[in-house]
């Protein structure tokens, strides 16, 4: 007996309900629980769309904000849960679409039983004007789509989405389910995650889905609305105020798309342009022109090479020629030895690069079909810097100042091959190519 009791509450309560909402003829004229999928041929507009992160350069891009709303890296509070407090956030550059689809995201959330005033969605003539509706102004021109959770006549919370056009002249109605163009019913306070909205206006038919659970994934028409007037020109925007029993509004995600763009302009062809591309069909690049056009750029590398090396050894003789300059006697020997032996270390690491890097383009040169000659050129010059790098590798720093004049000759010696050495590498390279 007493677990019927408790099934029956329910009963009762949802009974209640239905009679309360009969009896006050403001039962929105709701759809059946209807899945409805996205339109077909849809573009996205970022310019117009609006998510996260909100913030770049402490401002939202495209967007502005005002009253009360903070904007956050992850959402916009459109109003904090204070009473009194209203906020709203623009597009402020006017829709260009004739036919579009929003998608919008939020949460509301608070403590009270008894649900706050709520959030509204604008597409109006005017924008960025605060007033007593939802945050924003009294006989605006456009749609506004509105969520509200607070019941003021009975006391309670009663989340519905209705809509109301107006035309400029109209004041918001007392009873404003009653005097809606359409609207359902949805618990979508305090949800798990966001709650998604989509308002489509194509045809002239305006039509509202929500998805209270699904992020999106399962949108349920809410209601539809033949034989709409909304112009190009109008502003996207949201707004909200807070009421004796205050909620947080939180807009998560804003996005546009146009519906049925018109198609991409394709590029003019002058007569027969287009049959004579069909035929030509697709370029083939013959395999010895292909080998021609590697080996060039080979040789342009190898030149390129063969610039920098010598840029570099003449930078080497240059420093080599300063340091055999006579010099006045230093003041603190200690000091000028310790530059000498860093000048020394230096001089060998170049003498090694360049070793290696002359090695590289003669075995490069062989691949491809050298002469003898150059291996023997090589040779010389290898000896000849190994020769310079071990007596320089062995240069006592005490006496470095008294031996270094006669590696002079030595590295002029080493410069000079490595000249006719490079000179013979760009000849062969160029009777290959």
């Amino acid at each position: 007996m007493k677990s019927a009791s408790i099934l029956l509450i329910p009963i009762v309560f949802l009974s209640t309900i239905v009679l309360a909402a009969g009896d006050s003829n403001e039962t929105p004229h709701s759809k059946a629980f209807e899945t409805v999928q996205p339109a077909q041929n849809r573009r996205y507009d970022y310019k117009q769309s609006m998510k996260k992160p909100f913030m770049y350069n402490g401002a939202i891009p495209f967007w502005e904000h005002h009253g009360n709303s903070f904007v956050a890296l992850e959402f916009v509070r459109l109003a904090p849960s204070v009473p009194g407090l209203h906020g709203s956030v623009w597009r402020s550059t006017p829709n260009e679409h004739k036919e579009w689809e929003v998608e919008f995201s939020f949460k509301a959330h608070g403590q009270h039983s008894q649900g706050g005033r709520g959030l509204a969605f604008w597409y109006t003539q005017d924008y960025a004007t605060e007033g007593s509706i939802f945050g924003n102004k009294d006989k605006w021109k456009g749609i506004g789509i509105f969520l509200d959770t607070n019941d003021v006549a009975n006391q309670r919370l009663t989340p519905v989405v209705y809509g109301l056009l107006n035309d400029g002249t109209k004041a918001f109605p007392s009873r404003p389910i009653a005097n809606s163009i359409g609207g359902c019913f949805r618990d979508y306070k305090n949800s798990p995650g966001p709650v998604v909205v989509r308002v489509s206006y194509v045809g002239k038919k305006l039509r509202v889905a929500l998805d209270s659970f699904g992020r999106g994934t399962r949108m349920i028409d809410c209601f539809e609305v033949e034989d709409v007037d909304l112009p190009t020109g109008y502003h996207f925007g949201f707004s909200s105020s807070e009421s004796g029993a205050s909620d947080d509004h939180d807009l998560y995600s804003f996005e546009v798309y146009e519906v049925n763009p018109a198609p991409k302009t394709e590029k003019y062809l002058r007569p027969h342009e287009a049959e004579v591309i069909k035929k030509s069909g697709e370029i083939k690049i013959d395999e010895e022109d292909k080998r021609i056009f590697e080996d060039a750029q080979v040789a342009a590398a190898v030149s390129d090479t063969q610039f920098r090396i010598i840029e570099s050894l003449n930078s080497i003789h240059n420093k080599l020629e300063s340091l055999g300059a006579p010099v006045q006697p230093p003041e603190s020997t200690t000091k000028n030895l310790a530059e000498i032996n860093a000048k020394i270390q230096a001089m060998t690491s170049s003498l090694h690069t360049m070793e290696g890097v002359v090695e590289g383009l003669v075995k490069h040169v062989m691949s491809q079909g050298g002469v003898s000659t150059v291996p023997d050129i090589t040779k010389v010059l290898k000896d000849e810097l190994k020769n310079l790098n071990a007596k320089m590798e062995d240069i006592d720093v005490s006496v470095a100042l008294s031996l270094i004049r006669p590696f002079i000759y030595i590295y002029k010696t080493a410069l000079t091959l490595a000249m006719l050495c490079i000179h013979d590498v760009h000849l062969i390279v160029s009777s290959i190519i």
